[in-house]
């Protein structure tokens, strides 16, 4: 249970003006990343590994803007708990809302992908004003605080949190049921367990380990997948662009569905380096160090 005290410091905190919110991620920047230099190392050394054809400034600038968009997604998450879908729509919304109204229409449920690339939570947002039901897909968090927080800050309407376990009997429930449709939200760039890698692909200059869940749901129960590019146009102000990676339907070779995200992926990450997650330990494992999971 969250302590009432830190409910309410996070509800006040997210009534605040913009300009106090960046002046605080600012100091969250030079505290968290100047002073302390939070994952430095880490931070450094993926984008070195990532992109080796870059000047060292320009490696520099990335990490930069990286560290202090990550302040500011401290202070979004927070913003997260007062918005309304359909009221506040001007802060994240699809520019190109058709596909999804029209896969809406057809009553069809849908697979929605995407990395840690943006500010990856708030995509529950445009799909539930959109119409749809949302179930978030998360890996339950180690501490019972942190992850009572993540609860907190997520719950909306419409939203309902499905941990990875659980994916599957959720599904089978909605379609036993024939409930409305419903969309499935999943963050699918993260590393799997070393007992679980089954699948690796290029992907920012190395080979890497990739879920494909996302893929196996979609072939089993025949949803189609879209795959949700974020562009960041200011603090707490993002565009979705939604490109569709699998129609549900076409027959589709082993790994294809997973290899087409990262290929989008990694045509986001490129374009606007600094907003995926650097500090993440992405490449803790190496193909020729498993040979029996290649």
């Amino acid at each position: 249970m969250i302590p009432r005290a830190i409910r309410m410091i996070l509800w006040v905190l997210s009534w605040l003006p913009g300009f106090i919110l960046r002046f605080i991620a600012n100091l969250i920047h030079i505290v968290v990343f100047l002073v302390l230099q939070y994952r430095s190392e880490v931070i450094e050394n993926n984008i070195r590994r990532s992109f080796p054809e870059l000047s060292e400034d320009k490696r520099r600038d990335i990490a930069s803007r990286f560290f202090q968009h990550f302040s500011e997604l401290f202070m979004e998450m927070i913003i997260f708990l007062r918005l309304k879908p359909k009221q506040d729509s001007k802060r994240i919304r699809f520019s190109d809302p058709e596909m999804i109204n029209r896969a809406l229409e057809q009553k069809k449920n849908i697979i929605i992908i995407a990395g840690h690339y943006g500010n990856w939570e708030w995509n529950l947002l445009p799909m539930v004003a959109s119409g749809y039901r949302v179930f978030a897909v998360y890996k339950p968090q180690s501490s019972d605080l942190a992850d009572q927080l993540m609860k907190r800050i997520r719950h909306k309407p419409g939203i309902e949190l499905v941990s990875m376990k659980d994916t599957l009997r959720v599904i089978s429930r909605e379609l036993k049921e024939k409930n409305s449709p419903f969309a499935l939200l999943l963050v699918s760039d993260q590393t799997p367990a070393r007992g679980d890698i089954r699948f690796w692909t290029p992907f920012l200059n190395q080979d890497t380990a990739f879920f494909t869940g996302g893929e196996k749901l979609a072939k089993k129960f025949g949803f189609p997948v879209f795959y949700a590019d974020q562009i960041k146009q200011k603090f707490a102000t993002y565009l979705v662009r939604t490109i569709q990676i699998y129609d549900g339907q076409s027959a589709s070779g082993e790994g294809d569905i997973t290899r087409e995200f990262v290929k989008h992926l990694e045509e986001s990450i490129r374009r606007e380096p600094y907003l995926w997650l650097w500090s993440h330990r992405r490449w803790k494992y190496r193909r020729e160090e498993l040979p029996l999971q290649a």
